[in-house]
């Protein structure tokens, strides 16, 4: 034993006692040493195995609380997405309206330019009625049926009263009647 290794010299140096209580060959002896060596990596195995099922089971648990933080994220999402949905057909609807407003307001300035022209039309006629030989006719018509009117009620002088300068503001207001 004297030429064998340090390293091989202490496992047996550990093992020698029980190899002189316990009568076996190197071929026990080295069957011992593998079953010890296998369950200790049983019992490494084992741990691994028990970390690995609680890590497992941690990270099941952390995902089934993403799902669930990721399921109101979406439901908040959602919502968002719904409400912006809502005000874009409402914007949409306004649009339309201010469209349709848009449209009766050139209608109505269409209208209006015609209605515009028709009046000019008819002041140019009621002018020219009015300035020509039929206006003053109708003039000279109304003037001396109002004088023969005057003439026979015995008045010389047109309906009316005297106001004095204080009194102006009563005059035409709708509560107060004009006396003749």
């Amino acid at each position: 034993m004297a030429g064998l290794p340090m390293a091989v010299l202490l496992p047996m140096a550990v093992l020698l006692p029980m190899a002189v209580l316990l009568p076996m060959n190197m071929a026990e002896l080295a069957a011992l040493i593998a079953a010890v060596f296998w369950a200790l990596l049983v019992c490494a195995g084992v741990l691994v195995l028990f970390r690995l099922a609680r890590f497992l089971s941690e990270s099941s648990r952390l995902v089934s609380d993403l799902r669930e933080r990721g399921d109101v994220l979406l439901q908040r999402a959602q919502t968002a997405v719904d409400g912006a949905q809502a005000a874009v057909d409402r914007a949409g609807r306004q649009l339309d309206r201010a469209e349709s407003v848009t449209a009766s307001m050139d209608e109505l300035g269409t209208g209006m330019n015609e209605l515009a022209g028709q009046v000019t039309a008819l002041a140019g006629l009621g002018h020219a009625i009015a300035t020509g030989p039929v206006g003053r006719v109708g003039a000279l018509a109304y003037g001396v049926r109002h004088a023969v009117g005057l003439r026979r009620s015995g008045r010389r002088t047109l309906p009316g009263q005297v106001v004095e300068s204080g009194d102006l503001t009563g005059i035409g207001s709708p509560g107060k009647k004009r006396s003749r």
